[in-house]
């Protein structure tokens, strides 16, 4: 039975991927690097660190690394601020009140900053309906590592089996997986048919007609 639902935040929470795209591609500019859409796609939904590692083809240093991620998140910050309503996935806000109304708790697990999750909350108005957040910086193994949603299902006091997770990523799906959570795929980041092949239990476009009972068929 599914007892309370997890949300990555990027890709599920809003439909942000080209300002993350366009934040590495800023990013890379600035250290003499062309990071091609391609390349980020393909690592995206890892940790930072691991992300940087990967695209910029070398070892990082904490303090480096650090110090390119929070630039990297700084940049992406002013380019959808202003943006953010526009970019929330559809049928979002009538998903979380249904939710609410059945009593269903919810977490955020992110591999983004903590200061990416106060824009998102804070922006939209939907803090108080989140019960728990578990960020990057809160977990030593990034996604596809299932710590994050391990962690999370730990703070609803639920066990990761009684926990439904919402994911866009190849990373978040194998990780949501890798819980024994039940995992939804949403297709923001990477088309129906790609996430098919991951074998999540279901995968949708955006949140519209589906419903808290749904979850329970899974």
């Amino acid at each position: 039975m599914i007892r309370g639902v997890i949300f990555d935040m990027d890709g599920v929470l809003l439909d942000n991927l080209e300002y993350h795209l366009e934040a590495f591609r800023l990013f890379g500019e600035e250290q003499g690097r062309l990071l091609t859409t391609e390349a980020i796609q393909a690592v995206f939904g890892r940790k930072n660190w691991d992300m940087l590692e990967a695209l910029l083809n070398r070892p990082l240093e904490k303090d480096e690394a650090d110090r390119f991620a929070d630039r990297k998140e700084e940049i992406y910050r002013q380019l959808i601020q202003s943006e953010l309503l526009e970019t929330v996935v559809e049928g979002l806000p009538e998903f979380l009140e249904a939710l609410e109304r059945k009593g269903l708790p919810m977490a955020v697990a992110t591999s983004g900053p903590i200061e990416n999750v106060d824009m998102v909350f804070d922006g939209l108005g939907i803090r108080t309906k989140f019960s728990a957040v578990v960020t990057g910086e809160q977990v030593q193994h990034g996604k596809p590592h299932p710590e994050a949603f391990l962690t999370a299902a730990a703070l609803l006091n639920l066990a990761p089996e009684e926990c439904a997770v919402f994911e866009d990523s190849v990373s978040g799906i194998k990780a949501g997986l890798s819980a024994g959570s039940r995992c939804v795929a949403v297709a923001t980041t990477h088309e129906e048919g790609e996430l098919h092949t991951l074998s999540p239990h279901l995968v949708i476009r955006d949140f519209r007609n589906l419903h808290p009972d749904q979850l329970q068929d899974l």
